[in-house]
């Protein structure tokens, strides 16, 4: 078996020392010295080689290639994807690639290898998957006892357990989704759109067009926070654009939501709905997302302005001393 394998793996291949040996000439009439490797850029001229190649359809001096070279390549770009056929980056031809064949052990070795890489990410997206799936219906559960209370939650629960498996895990996605929900933004627009300023009519063209080095209007800001909506410390952008931090922000702020409606429906509205704890709950949430959206709305605005008014100073002596009174750090 052991002998059967070697030898055909001798024999469709030339060993490795007897092709560095004989090279690869070059057609009759052409130079050798026209030899450049396109990859390291060197030719016999530079320094003589033996391992020349012409691996594609490629014509002229750029059809040749290091064999060395071009296995450094190969391995670089088999490194992210090991299974795609490389080819030429100019002519597309795509390169023979002849591996010594594999012994009936070896293959059943790589056979296995491949199927448990390709199984293990299913594998891991299942426990992913159900991992999240039992956070939410933890979660959704812990909820319903939260907003109806323990005796009334434990009854429905069981009632009709089947169902609430299937609602229950909805509960959090349904809060994540209600995040993106972003009508602060209107009411931004609808505040801008009442009080923009435009180029002062001293700096524009006959034709209408601001003169160099005319003020920045409203709507150069407005495309600025277009651009990049989670930049100095603005609320907008939604939560799959935000960075980590505002993302985590987002995330906390949605599932505290039901705890934060049940304390503010009690502490505010208890009093007045005694018969109907729901509606006091409901009220608490529409409080603390008004306020939330308000307040948003208020720093946004107030970031927005001191952008919109800043001015950059002379450096002289003067206003580097009243810089510095006025930031001691």
């Amino acid at each position: 078996m052991y002998r059967r394998v070697r030898s055909s793996a001798q024999s469709p291949l030339p060993s490795r020392r007897r092709r560095l040996r004989s090279g690869l000439q070059p057609p009759a009439g052409y130079p050798e010295d026209d030899r450049m490797c396109w990859i390291c850029l060197n030719g016999d001229e530079d320094q003589p080689r033996r391992d020349w190649l012409h691996p594609c359809r490629c014509r002229g001096t750029n059809k040749w290639v290091h064999e060395v070279c071009l296995s450094r390549w190969i391995d670089e770009k088999q490194i992210l994807a090991p299974d795609i056929p490389v080819t030429c980056t100019q002519c597309r031809t795509e390169y023979i690639i002849v591996m010594p064949p594999l012994c009936r052990f070896d293959a059943l070795l790589e056979l296995l290898d491949k199927g448990y890489e390709r199984l293990c990410p299913s594998v891991l997206m299942g426990i992913l998957a159900a991992t999240v799936y039992f956070s939410a219906v933890t979660y959704g559960v812990l909820t319903l006892l939260e907003l109806s209370g323990l005796e009334t939650g434990m009854q429905l629960l069981q009632e009709d357990p089947t169902l609430l498996m299937i609602l229950l895990p909805s509960v959090p996605a349904l809060l994540l989704l209600g995040r993106m929900v972003r009508w602060d933004d209107s009411v931004i627009h609808w505040l801008r759109r009442h009080n923009r300023l435009g180029v002062p009519a001293d700096h524009l063209d006959p034709s209408g067009e601001p003169l160099p080095g005319a003020p920045l209007d409203d709507e150069y800001f407005d495309q600025l926070e277009r651009d990049h909506p989670g930049s100095d410390g603005q609320q907008g952008g939604a939560l799959a654009t935000e960075h980590l931090g505002r993302a985590s922000s987002s995330f906390c702020i949605a599932l505290s939501l039901p705890t934060v409606a049940v304390i503010l429906g009690q502490s505010l509205f208890g009093r007045f709905f005694e018969g109907n704890k729901l509606l006091g709950i409901l009220l608490g949430g529409v409080t603390f997302v008004a306020t939330k959206g308000l307040a948003s709305v208020y720093l946004r605005q107030s970031q927005y302005q001191r952008k919109r008014y800043r001015f950059v100073m002379d450096y002289t002596p003067e206003n580097v001393a009243r810089s510095r009174n006025r930031n001691p750090n």
